[in-house]
């Protein structure tokens, strides 16, 4: 008989349909909360934008200041690399969280060194 399928076959294709459809299902959700994950960050980084415009003619940080800027700071415990001590400081920013900082200059690339 052409055309017919097997109950066996049926059965075979529909439990992997059906496996097919779950898994869908969990990707679905799964990216869902990642798109209000998202959404919620750029309205965060929004929030911190219009904070941090308000202090930029800024001429001295004073407690109040910090305090709105700045979520928490942590100090970690002093390492010993190459002789030197080193202590790592994170700074968490309100409504952002800890974004790096990086202290010394960018290296500025010669016309020989720039990617073409």
């Amino acid at each position: 008989m052409l055309g017919k399928l097997s109950d066996f076959r049926f059965q075979k294709l529909s439990a992997q349909y059906e496996t097919e459809q779950a898994e869908i299902q969990r990707l679905a959700v799964s990216l869902e909360r990642e798109i209000e994950n998202e959404a919620g960050q750029i309205a965060d980084v929004g929030r911190f934008l219009q904070l941090a415009d308000r202090y930029s003619d800024l001429q001295e940080l004073d407690a109040a200041t910090v305090n709105e800027l700045i979520e928490k700071i942590v100090i970690h415990s002093p390492e010993k690399i190459g002789g030197k001590k080193h202590v790592t400081i994170e700074v968490y920013f309100t409504y952002v969280g800890k974004i790096r900082i990086p202290l010394g200059k960018p290296e500025l690339l010669t016309d020989t060194e720039k990617p073409a």
